[in-house]
């Protein structure tokens, strides 16, 4: 079977992530604009509450099918089979628990609806996240990249016809079933009918044992860190209320937008570095150094703007409603960098076989975070949630560095060296924005601040010779 190089699936899914982020971005927007900050809150509300609960419904086996089908492709199939069929079972025991605690908590008739449709997007997003995951075995991510796009396409146009004709608020949760059953049914006739693989629930007790067994720190992993993610949200819409949730979620969109960045980045680089962990240590040192730097220059600078053109994001594409969202979005925007270079630490402890590390190390900064919440949210309202993510994100980023850096080389010169010639180029490219911003447009204010950036970039350079002849090799070497 054909692959594409780690280049170009960095490139599909970067692509594919920037164009989904941005459809997403605006469709939140128009939300946001339309319903106003109480409705935008229940909304949200919905969404946070099934997303932490459909990892329950994968516990970690797409992971786990990646991770080892990237081993032994001949077994992708198999892997596959017993994992729908497991996923049958735990799809319906989540869907149940998952109602019995939204009611036992107490929340609405209207919150209920909102979930119990949400639920059932869960579990076609389930299925489809392991019919991506073969692909990506396989060495080819372009379908799941098409499918990315095509189903937020669909998203936005069923929903502001939603809202254009003022349809109760139940009907934005259908705007995201259909999309997702429409793609999940696309990504399995690719699978079926593309690489021919044979696709019937199965149950095989030697397949269930064997990826069990190296499933359970993943599953704990993602459980914590979703709960880490959306417990805040949570948390504020039974000690703030809905408009509270409203307010933060315009900030936490924005935040958490760009982590299709990382992501697009790993799902290439995943399912090699387990190769390069059993084949070639140096090489996956390499890649490891590589992705770090790639993460740094993209994320201080964006992090920067943002933080300094906050006001004027919120104003122009949210309005005045949501002038509370300012600082909690230039609080959030500080531990965006940590988050960043989180998924790369994860993602090489996993690959190394550090699972367990790594979950160990999720479920610290989730119990710190719920702490902080606890303590944070009824003395600072939002900006209390958004401290707590921040110091969550931060508290992974320094314990996974420092198992990490055991066992990976780093160079530590050359990234001071980096990090000072980022710092500079960020400060300045800040002074030129927030000036800027005040005579023009943020749209002009933003263009002006990147060629600032990128020009002191290169003039410091930044960008090494080395670091652009890599980049073509991976492009155009397959592996």
């Amino acid at each position: 079977m054909k692959q594409i190089s780690l280049g170009q699936s960095t490139l599909y899914m970067t692509l594919a992530s920037i164009a989904q982020k941005l459809i997403s971005f605006v469709y939140f927007a128009i939300i946001a604009r339309t319903l106003g900050a109480e409705d935008t809150g229940k909304y949200f509300f919905a969404l946070s509450f099934t997303t932490i609960f459909v990892v329950f419904v994968d516990l970690g086996l797409t992971n786990v099918m990646v991770r080892e089908g990237a081993k032994a492709k001949e077994r992708v199939s198999e892997f596959l089979s017993s994992i729908i069929f497991l996923k049958f079972f735990l799809g319906l025991a989540t869907y149940v628990v998952m109602a019995v605690t939204l009611i036992a908590l107490g929340y609405t008739r209207e919150a209920q609806v909102l979930v119990f449709i949400s639920g059932i997007t869960m579990l076609t997003d389930s299925l489809q996240l392991s019919l991506y995951g073969t692909l990506r075995a396989l060495g080819n991510i372009k379908y799941e990249a098409y499918g990315i796009i095509g189903s937020q396409f669909l998203t936005l146009v069923l929903g502001t016809t939603f809202l254009y004709f003022k349809l109760p608020l139940f009907f934005l949760m259908i705007a995201f079933l259909v999309p997702s059953f429409l793609n999940m049914v696309f990504a399995w006739t690719v699978v079926t009918i593309k690489y021919r693989l044979k696709l019937r629930p199965h149950y095989s007790r030697e397949i269930v044992f064997y990826l069990l067994p190296i499933a359970v720190p993943f599953a704990l992993a993602t459980i914590f860190g979703r709960v880490f993610a959306y417990a805040d949200s949570v948390m504020l819409s039974k000690i703030a209320g809905d408009v509270a949730v409203g307010w933060y979620s315009v900030p936490y969109k924005i935040a958490y937008a760009f982590q299709f960045i990382p992501f697009a980045l790993i799902a290439g680089l995943y399912p090699r570095m387990s190769e390069y962990f059993a084949h070639d240590k140096k090489r996956l040192g390499e890649v490891f150094s590589q992705g770090l730097r790639y993460l740094l220059v993209v994320s201080i600078p964006m992090c920067v703007g943002i933080m300094v053109l906050a006001h004027q994001i919120i104003n122009t594409f949210f309005g005045r409603e949501y002038s509370p969202s300012v600082v909690p979005l230039q609080i959030l925007m500080v531990g965006v960098v940590a988050g960043f270079v989180n998924v790369l630490l994860g993602a090489l402890l996993n690959a190394t076989g550090k699972q367990k590390t790594q979950t160990t190390y999720v479920g610290i900064t989730m119990l710190a975070n719920i702490i902080l919440n606890f303590i944070l949210i009824p003395k600072m309202n939002i900006q209390g949630a958004a401290i707590a993510a921040t110091l969550g994100n931060i508290l992974l980023f320094v314990i996974s560095w420092i198992t990490v850096s055991k066992n990976i080389s780093i160079a530590y010169d050359e990234l001071r060296t980096l990090l000072m010639k980022l710092g500079v180029s960020s400060a300045a490219m800040g002074v030129v924005v927030w000036y800027t911003a005040l005579h023009v447009q943020v749209f002009v204010a933003a263009v002006i601040g990147g060629i600032v950036f990128g020009v002191l970039f290169t003039l410091m350079k930044g960008l090494t010779t080395e670091d652009i002849a890599y980049f073509k090799s991976i492009r155009s070497k397959k592996t």
